[in-house]
């Protein structure tokens, strides 16, 4: 195995590339405010990079070897890194982070975004929709078809 070399961590090469082109709003995505604000990625850039790696056998073991593939990487995750981010003030950063804990795997993704949503229409005030298909334990509480309440 090839000495590691590295004087930085590949993940800091993918971002300092990527940075030029973030779009970092104006204002927090949840609560609107212009103060504290960050940007959240809901595909860690890290887990990306070393799933990515794996699934295709390269070893990123020298600066040189981040650097030849970094605009491929790139490439095939424009998504991830561009479109599936959300500008967040600290206090929802924190909290979302707190519940999906430092470094949210992969697959919770679609998690975050709809608690992103959940806490924008709570700061709203919109009224949230209760599912059409209603609780699982509703037969149990709304009585039978006749109207009758059910006693268990």
């Amino acid at each position: 195995m090839a000495k590691n070399t590295q004087k930085r961590i590949p993940v800091k090469w993918i971002r300092d590339r990527a940075k030029g082109a973030y779009q970092k709003q104006s204002k927090c995505w949840v609560c609107g405010t212009n103060q504290d604000l960050e940007l959240h990625h809901t595909h860690s850039i890290t887990l990306l990079l070393e799933q990515w790696c794996q699934q295709l056998g390269i070893a990123l073991d020298t600066d040189e070897s981040v650097l030849a593939v970094r605009d491929q990487f790139i490439s095939e995750h424009h998504r991830e890194l561009y479109e599936l981010v959300y500008t967040l003030c600290n206090p929802h950063h924190v909290r979302l982070h707190q519940i999906f804990g430092k470094a949210p795997g992969l697959g919770t993704a679609t998690k975050q975004q709809s608690w992103l949503e959940l806490q924008r229409q709570k700061q709203s005030g919109e009224v949230l929709s209760k599912p059409s298909w209603g609780s699982p334990f509703s037969e149990f509480t709304s009585g039978d078809s006749r109207g009758n309440k059910r006693i268990f």
